[in-house]
């Protein structure tokens, strides 16, 4: 068989290919190394997606532990991959197609990152160290910005347009916004700044997206995959890596899917799993198992809608609702909020084929050790119940509490 012909793998292989990839636990450091990008979103009821995506890996996470591991030791790095990202540094080397094609946008959109002023932030920077927008450039509003997603400041649209395209990077955040400064200044010793081979850099950001998610479809929707060039040019950069092996063509229920070698081989390597990797999690809604929906809903039969954007009146599940993998299935989603210590369940929605009032066996012990996870992690001392729980799924929560 070459490396460009598919192995077939049926639907349940598929679900415990992806439940023993994304379940496996592990420290900070291994886990990022294992994802190696995760999206982030400022939204946090229940902590930003970065926490979340972190609790349901890292035995002991605390919510905002990913900030600690980001801006003090540097094993992460803000950059841009799917979305706005966290990345390991030594991979910074890999953003440069996404630096020259935002500043061929931003080019287009009249922000010349080479313009004098441009070079007088960088300067300003160079000379105050990190600082944010709020103390970099003229703060002064320019009517024709009114309206505009990062606001009516000029100086605000450079230097993102700076960060964009890798001229400035993220030294830490103030309150959220981001601290920028040189990249020298912000990039461990020995991280590589110097380009290389942009097919190089794009074979790796597409193995990259691949080995986050698990198993991501070719045919993915264009958000998916959000790359910084054409799927044509995407194509004969993933032929020439499923020819050297870094990634492997599987036919899932007749439907192309890539896979890393390392995702493939947790098939066969059952030994390396316990009953932690395989209990109950609590995913984000952001995370690289929920990326490819409609991949998602074929192979696991779940269908998720992240309904945060949507008008209230509109929302099915919840503003904010975390899917619950439970084993290789999805058996529930709940919309939810923590503050001050209280963890206030709105809404729990089990899946159909779950009957509340008789839970299978094994359920509701495990809901009970992912709820203490779930309430160490936030440092919640107190949880609000909705209805339509049942009664076990009521006492594991209670019980989790105690």
């Amino acid at each position: 068989m070459t490396a460009q012909q598919r192995l077939s793998l049926g639907l349940p292989d598929a679900r415990r290919l992806l439940a023993r990839h994304h379940g496996r636990q592990g420290s900070l450091a291994t886990v990022i190394q294992r994802l190696g990008t995760i999206q982030f979103d400022p939204l946090a009821p229940l902590g930003t997606n970065p926490d979340l995506v972190l609790q349901s890996r890292v035995p002991g996470y605390r919510q905002g532990d990913w900030q600690d591991a980001a801006y003090r030791r540097r094993l992460l790095v803000d950059g841009w991959d799917k979305q706005a990202s966290l990345i390991p540094p030594d991979q910074w080397w890999a953003q440069a197609p996404f630096h020259h094609w935002f500043a061929r946008r931003w080019q287009q959109r009249g922000v010349d990152i080479d313009s004098p002023e441009a070079r007088n932030l960088l300067d300003q920077v160079t000379q105050q160290g990190p600082s944010t927008s709020l103390e970099l450039g003229d703060q002064r509003s320019d009517p024709a910005l009114r309206g505009s997603w990062y606001g009516p400041k000029r100086s605000r649209h450079l230097l993102k347009a700076l960060w964009d395209s890798g001229r400035l990077m993220t030294h830490h955040r103030v309150g959220g916004r981001h601290a920028y400064d040189l990249p020298e200044r912000v990039l461990p010793n020995g991280a590589c700044t110097v380009e290389r081979d942009e097919d190089d850099a794009l074979e790796h950001l597409i193995v990259r997206r691949v080995q986050a998610a698990g198993l991501l479809r070719p045919a993915a929707d264009a958000a998916v995959w959000l790359l910084p060039c054409q799927r044509t040019e995407r194509d004969r950069i993933a032929s020439r890596a499923l020819d050297q092996g870094k990634l492997v063509a599987l036919d899932v229920a007749g439907e192309c899917h890539w896979a890393t070698p390392e995702a493939v081989s947790c098939l066969d390597d059952a030994g390396s799993f316990n009953d932690s990797d395989q209990g109950m999690r609590f995913l984000a809604p952001l995370d690289p198992l929920m990326w490819d929906r409609r991949g998602i809903s074929r192979v696991f039969g779940f269908d998720y809608v992240w309904e945060v954007y949507k008008p209230r009146k509109q929302r099915r599940w919840g503003y904010y609702v975390l899917p619950v993998l439970w084993q290789d299935r999805f058996v529930a989603r709940f919309d939810a909020q923590c503050r001050e210590g209280t963890l206030t369940i709105l809404a729990w929605h089990w899946e159909d084929d779950i009957v509340s009032s008789r839970l299978p066996d094994g359920m509701a012990e495990a809901l009970q050790q992912a709820a203490r996870r779930f309430l160490d992690y936030l440092g919640a001392d107190r949880v609000v119940l909705p209805r339509g729980l049942g009664r076990q799924a009521r006492y594991a929560w209670q019980s989790a509490l105690k």
